[in-house]
């Protein structure tokens, strides 16, 4: 009886169709608009922001890397032998010639010569003031994107949540986890991109402002130099 019990319950088993279990893959992409007009707006926006935030970050990166390679190895060396040699004039046409950010500072403090030191620090800090402000141009604006984008995600996510619920408690059909969890990872979609778009926004203005900072620590410097050399006795 036992043996006869064992051999149908194998037969069935061979008997019984494999069953296919259909993998489905994860598609972001999918993700980023499989919702309302209200859900791709705010995903276009936000994608948009991100561009955005590259295109200022690269065109503030090359202004600045260019204008601080604009400086010769030998600008203090040279400034130094016009003054000492009583050459104000050709040491002020040498600063327009550099045409860099250093140049123009020392360019204020060379124009000064004769007056008081004070007014000569006066004016090469207003003109540094000056390049600082140049290059922080638009900066604002990237600044904005890491608190804009986050934002609008999240906007986004609480909305999607919204509908979602919604339409699962206006249902007349039986309950689906499947509605529900469509909404649900939908909505959150909009967050992610939003972080996505924020993190490197964020990093790339806090890059930027590291290399304004050295900017500002080389200048400094440059103007002690200056203000060195124009003190040191003949």
């Amino acid at each position: 009886m036992l043996l006869t019990e064992l051999t149908q319950l194998v037969f069935a088993q061979a008997v019984t169709p494999a069953v296919t279990i259909k993998k489905t893959e994860f598609s972001f992409w999918e993700i980023l608009f499989h919702g309302g007009p209200f859900a791709k707006i705010v995903m276009v926006t936000v994608l948009l922001l991100g561009v955005f935030s590259v295109y200022l970050f690269f065109e503030r990166f090359f202004f600045i890397r260019r204008m601080a390679s604009k400086t010769d190895s030998n600008f203090m060396n040279n400034i130094e032998d016009f003054i000492r040699n009583g050459k104000i004039e050709a040491a002020a046409d040498y600063c327009k010639t550099q045409n860099s950010p250093e140049s123009r500072i020392l360019e204020k403090g060379i124009s000064r010569l004769g007056r008081p030191v004070s007014d000569i620090v006066s004016a090469m800090e207003s003109q540094a003031q000056v390049e600082v402000a140049n290059m922080e141009k638009n900066l604002n604006l990237l600044a904005a994107v890491p608190s804009i984008a986050p934002m609008l995600g999240l906007l986004g996510t609480v909305i999607g949540m919204i509908i979602a619920f919604f339409d699962l408690s206006h249902s007349e059909d039986a309950f689906s986890p499947k509605t529900l969890s469509e909404g649900i990872y939908t909505a959150l979609g909009q967050t992610a991109v939003g972080l996505a778009v924020a993190i490197p926004a964020n990093f790339f203005y806090n890059l930027l402002l590291t290399r304004i900072d050295k900017f500002i620590l080389r200048a400094q410097n440059i103007s002690g130099e200056f203000l060195d050399i124009i003190n040191k006795p003949l």
